[in-house]
């Protein structure tokens, strides 16, 4: 910085920028943005003023050239030329949920068409993603385009502020939050190949951290909640809800996630394999093969199924489907997870364990019980040991047998 100016030269306070030396009197000047100084090699007051006022009046025309080129940059946003300038976010997520990912309504139904949206990892990576992993993906998709919150520019230069607030709604609800996120990442990595935008704006967008979720379901619970499930109101008459039940008692008895045990066919048990025979069967969410050896209890289970679906003159390659009580869209068709999920939810109400118990939390229950009785094992189909660990609730202690022998002769004798 400069010396500060002289009492007696008040009248510089008129010439912003110009000062004077004390040492020898030499005029000189500071800039006024890069705050550089320079001599103006006088100590001529009027020369001084004049040298003055012509770099004032060229330090102007700077100052304008670079405002117009600063303008020049924030108006490129309305450049008719670049798609990415005219293109919301909104309207790239309804093209990407109809044309890459085949989703469409139409009077009031969902229409699938050709999905060009690949795995990017496991068994099927290069693979179209699966119809599950597609309708979430539409879901996911119609929320975020009826927000008011999508209704910005691709390429605005506040897009991470943007996306903040497209998903503050949802920060109280931490596994749908990045469920969202996930979809978004999906979307722009989708813009960024179609030439839109340069990078994914997402990967500076933190997951929210999801709470551990440990609930073993008692035993007497799970009795408590699964006889009301065997009574069945339905359409003002009382049905027999056994079948609903047993449904539980394989997501339990198998242990593994629901899109696996829902879509169980008949033609993945091998009756002739093993003892009591095997369940053959992919992990859906990583591909990993299982052939699942059954115990009595399960095979017991499996052929309650098939009997009860030969009492109700049910074909089907399905295990479990809907009883013919059921409306004409429903009966005999595969039974849904969100269904069973619902009447799960209704009987733990009912039974007083409102919002302590959910369905899934049989997968856990089913995959600590079977490490408590066998010990290490795989059924849960994982492919590193941390997630082994983690649907493990209870973990038994190490058993092991003493056969050392005091190393002191006294004591043997």
């Amino acid at each position: 910085m400069g010396a500060s100016r002289d009492r007696t030269q008040h009248w510089l306070d008129r010439y912003p920028g110009l000062y004077r030396r004390r040492r020898d009197g030499i005029y000189y000047v500071r800039h006024p943005f890069t705050r550089k100084q320079g001599s103006l090699q006088t100590d001529d007051k009027e020369t001084a003023i004049r040298r003055w006022a012509i770099l004032q009046q060229i330090w102007e025309e700077e100052r304008r050239a670079f405002d117009a080129e600063l303008m020049a940059g924030n108006l490129s946003m309305c450049d008719p030329i670049d798609e990415a300038n005219r293109i919301t976010l909104r309207k790239y997520l309804h093209t990407w949920r109809t044309e890459y990912l085949g989703h469409s309504v139409v009077d009031g139904r969902t229409k699938w068409g050709k999905c060009t949206i690949f795995a990017k990892r496991g068994n099927n990576r290069g693979k179209p993603i699966a119809l599950s992993t597609r309708t979430d993906y539409a879901s996911d998709a119609q929320q975020l385009e009826a927000s008011e919150g999508s209704d910005f520019l691709l390429a605005d230069p506040q897009v991470l502020r943007r996306i903040r607030r497209l998903l503050s709604g949802w920060h109280t609800k931490p596994t749908h939050y990045n469920g969202l996120r996930n979809t978004l990442s999906r979307v722009f990595s989708h813009a960024v190949q179609d030439g839109l935008i340069d990078r994914n704006p997402m990967v500076d967008i933190e997951k929210l951290i999801e709470p551990k979720r440990e609930v073993l379901i008692p035993d007497d619970v799970y009795a408590d909640i699964t006889t009301r499930l065997c009574v069945h109101n339905h359409n003002r008459r009382t049905k027999d809800g056994t079948w609903r039940a047993k449904i539980c008692d394989l997501i339990y008895m198998m242990s593994q996630q629901p899109i696996d045990v829902f879509g169980l066919k008949e033609d993945q048990i091998k009756d002739d394999e093993g003892e009591f025979g095997e369940i053959h069967f992919a992990r859906h969410k990583t591909g990993v093969a299982i052939a699942l050896e059954m115990n009595q209890d399960l095979r017991e289970l499996i052929d309650w199924f098939r009997e009860w679906k030969r009492d109700q003159d049910i074909i089907s390659p399905y295990l479990m489907v809907y009883p013919r009580y059921f409306d004409f869209r429903s009966r005999t068709k595969p039974v849904r997870h969100r269904y069973i999920q619902g009447v799960w939810a209704e009987a733990c109400e009912e039974a007083g364990y409102r919002g302590q118990y959910q369905l899934r939390d049989l997968r856990k229950k089913g995959l600590t019980d079977e490490f408590v009785s066998q010990g290490e094992n795989n059924k849960g189909g994982h492919e590193t040991e941390a997630m082994r660990k983690h649907y493990r609730l209870i973990r038994p202690p190490e058993r092991s047998k003493s056969t050392l022998k005091s190393l002191r002769d006294a004591d043997r004798k």
